[in-house]
This record gives structure tokens, sequence and C-alpha cells, in this order.
């Protein structure tokens, strides 16, 4: 039975004040399901506010069906300047495969949403499940190019050991039990593409997104809204890294094995 712990919005505050304290300007909520328990989460901004902590909030791994008007209302006031969603593909079935729960209407609701309230929003797709083709790679970066998304990560799957894919994958003797982290990769029978034409997609999925003017311009005025011009620095320095850094990642993979020890 799968199992978790749950910090205590007590013990989050009193961390958050001793960061304050220590001079730190922005920290990041790191969670597999953020803002899961719309309860716990009310309470922590409302405590946020309450303690008057001025900081700036990342809120990362944001599933789009706890997009709230409310909820988002409260955690622009204590702070959250970011909202980082992993939606993974603009094609239903690649959703389903991958048990999402959700669909492409609730995506672009919540990336609406999150876009009318001033976040920026970063989105994370995932590419290379077992079936996917190159029109299910083309739908899905045509869908994020439709969304009103700050920054997007086009990323290929890893099979990571615990996952419903990776004990697939293991069961149908594709990948071995002690290996705990496996790119896709029909070398190895796992989907339609190389792990190296996988990154090549993703790169021009990187490069269709970001060239574009008016998401230059839509950056921009998000800037000036939000008068602090280092957001629109962050994003020139992250467009280079998503243009670029995937020919040093696809190196480093190359040269790294993953195995449990």
């Amino acid at each position: 039975m799968k199992k978790y712990r749950s910090r205590s919005v007590k013990n989050i505050i009193e961390e958050l004040k001793v960061l304050q304290k220590q001079g730190y300007k922005i920290v990041a909520f790191e969670d597999d399901s953020f803002l899961a328990d719309k309860k716990q989460a009310i309470q922590l901004f409302q405590g946020i506010i309450n303690e008057k902590i001025k900081m700036k909030f990342i809120a990362t791994a944001v599933r789009v069906d706890s997009s709230d008007e409310k909820l988002f209302s409260l955690m622009k006031r204590a702070g959250v300047t970011h909202l980082q969603f992993g939606l993974e593909s603009g094609n239903q079935e690649i959703l389903d495969f991958y048990n999402k729960k959700t669909d492409l209407k609730k995506i672009r609701n919540a990336i609406l949403l999150s876009n009318k309230m001033g976040f920026f929003t970063i989105g994370t797709f995932i590419l290379g499940a077992p079936f996917e083709t190159k029109k299910h790679f083309e739908k899905t970066i045509n869908f994020a190019k439709s969304l009103p998304l700050d920054s997007v990560s086009f990323l290929p799957l890893k099979y990571i050991t615990g996952s419903e894919l990776w004990c697939n994958a293991v069961q149908e003797g594709k990948i071995s039990e002690y290996e705990y982290i496996v790119y896709a990769d029909s070398k190895r029978n796992l989907g339609f593409y190389t792990f190296e034409e996988l990154i090549s997609i993703c790169n021009k999925g990187h490069r269709e997104f970001y060239m574009r003017l008016s998401f230059i311009f839509k950056l921009l005025i998000k800037s000036l809204r939000n008068d602090d011009f280092g957001f629109l620095q962050s994003y020139i320095t992250l467009f280079f890294s998503n243009i670029f850094g995937t020919f040093r990642f696809l190196g480093f993979v190359k040269k790294t094995a993953f195995y449990d020890s």
C-alpha cells in the first residue's frame, strides 16, 4: 500500500520565516501533486499572508484539476508568481495512456485561468509513449503553441523504477529490474523512435514554441505588468538553455548509466 507523509502548515510556515530571516527571496514548493489538498493549501497561503512573509513562490507539479479562481487569487496575494503544470501531451489518447484523469479542455481552461490571474505559467510535455507517432508529436507541439504558456519543456519519456510503465517493461523483459531510470528508445523496443530522434523532436518543439514574435511580445508585456524585468531575463536564459542545453543533456545521458546499487 502506497503512503505519503504530509508536513503541517505550521511547520512549513515556521521554515519560511527562518528562510526569510536568512535573506532568501524566492522559494519553490516541490511536490508531486501540489495543491492536491486544497484545504491545506488555503491554510498555508492564508498563513503566509497572516504572518506577513514577503517572499516570492514558485509552485511546481500543479494538476490542472486543482485550478480554482478563489484559490489562485489567494495564492497571488501570498506571493506566488509561477505555476508549473505537468501537461504531458496534446493528445487525449496519450493522456489516457498515462492515466492523467484529465482532458484537453480542462488543460486549456487551467492555463487560461492561470494566465488571467497573472501567473507565469510553465508547461511540461513528455514525448515517446510506446505507440506515439510523429503526428502525435506535431499535435502536442501545436497544442502547446495554442496555449498562453510562458515557458515549455519537451522531454523524452523516462521509465522510472516503481512506476507502472517501468513495472510493465520489466515484466516484458525490455529493461532490467536493476535499472531505475531508462529513457524511451526503439533500440530497446520502447517506442517507435530512438532516444536521439526523440531529443531532436524535443528540440524542434522548443524552437517552434520560442521562436515566435507573438511569444516574445507577450512575455515583454507580462514583464512590464509585473514591473520586473528579471522575469524577462530569466526566460531569455531559459530560451537559450532549452535550445542549446539539450545537446549537453544528450551527451551526458549517453555517458551515464542509471542502475540501482
